[in-house]
């Protein structure tokens, strides 16, 4: 069994996601890019890929959360993303164990939700018209004051519906994709767990049930039987047999990526091989947490003055005093310019004069 350190496998994923810059293009918009907050699927492509011209399309997809996706992508995506069974229905948004069913009524609320966009419309408007069509799926919503289908629901239907989405300000625009026809069951999952091993890195059952939204005991009967054991700083998880190689001997990460915190390299759900430190973890993934994170490879202290050897990702917030790297006057100011210059060729263009809460342990060699 290959044996891994916490090095290699943040290594893997910082070179497998192309945050080194290697691709006009990124293949890990075969993942996705989180759009929430809205604009960050943007920014995390960019941080990727400044230059790039991709055409992507926005759509409710992983966990029911807004991403960026190649439209080429997406029909494959709703075969693999759709529930497996009532118990994986159940797993993904708990509130469907009321239902007797609650597969079928997924599939009735795909229908109606396909229905009821075929012309343009808007979230408020398309939840009435489903909720007139599956009442059972419904209930009384305090802060909204009126009755309607379970939000949760209403979002983790919308990709296998086909609908895409728009941003207008703070409204959303939705409409049907044509052609487009909905898939009745899930096919392909397996290619999904396969996905989210080799641009997330190893991860064990757990991780990737989490990711993929539901639980480990729905994916049982679809895990792949070709996947490698590999044991990463003491703990059995698992790889695909093709990225060994990769992870045995991945090259050194270097540059400076301002990141959102849904970006791509941040959504792996063993999120203390990522961060050890649980005060620390909870800084960045919190409830609160929208900033997103300074990720620094390569040389260390070098690129944020006054740090320690190896600190390499950093929250974002506001209020806060600044890290000496990028804050401006008094002495050294010369030695901070490396790192603002490579903060400004980050491509994360509407992260300007980010503050720095403090910098974590993510080594960076």
């Amino acid at each position: 069994m290959l044996e891994l350190d916490r090095r290699q496998v943040l290594a893997y994923r910082y070179r497998v996601q192309q945050l080194d810059r290697s691709a006009a293009e990124p293949d890990v918009a075969e993942l996705g890019f989180q759009d929430s907050p809205a604009g960050t699927g943007a920014q995390s492509l960019l941080a990727r890929c400044p230059d790039a011209r991709a055409d992507l399309t926005l759509a409710w997809t992983l966990r029911g959360s807004p991403h960026l996706h190649r439209r080429e992508d997406l029909p494959r995506l709703a075969a693999e993303l759709f529930p497996l069974s009532d118990a994986d229905v159940v797993a993904r948004m708990p509130v469907m164990k009321q239902l007797a069913e609650p597969l079928r009524a997924f599939g009735r609320v795909v229908r109606a939700m396909r229905e009821h966009a075929a012309e343009p419309t808007d979230k408020a408007s398309l939840s009435a018209a489903v909720t007139r069509d599956v009442p059972e799926a419904s209930a009384w919503c305090e802060p909204c004051g009126s009755t309607h289908v379970f939000y949760s629901l209403f979002l983790q239907t919308g990709l296998a519906a086909g609908l895409e989405l728009a941003r207008d300000g703070s409204r959303v625009r939705i409409s049907a994709l044509s052609p487009w026809t909905p898939p009745t069951g899930a096919t392909g999952t397996a290619s999904a767990i396969r996905r989210a091993l080799r641009f997330l890195g190893p991860g064990g059952n757990a991780d990737v049930a989490a990711f993929l939204g539901t639980r480990p005991t729905a994916l049982r009967g679809v895990w792949p039987d070709d996947l490698a054991p590999v044991r990463v700083e003491g703990r059995q998880m698992w790889a695909r047999r093709e990225d060994l190689a990769a992870l045995e001997s991945p090259p050194e990460p270097s540059g400076v990526r301002l990141v959102p915190v849904g970006d791509p390299y941040l959504q792996a759900r063993n999120r203390d091989l990522t961060v050890p430190d649980e005060r620390r973890r909870k800084a960045l993934w919190g409830p609160a947490a929208t900033a997103g994170a300074v990720l620094v490879g390569g040389r260390g202290r070098r690129d944020l003055p006054g740090e320690p050897e190896g600190a390499g990702v950093a929250r974002l917030g506001r209020g806060v005093h600044r890290h000496p790297a990028l804050s401006g006057g008094g002495r050294g100011r010369r030695a901070r310019r490396p790192a603002r210059r490579a903060i400004r060729r980050s491509g994360v263009r509407a992260l300007r004069s980010p503050t720095l809460v403090r910098a974590f342990d993510l080594p960076t060699h």
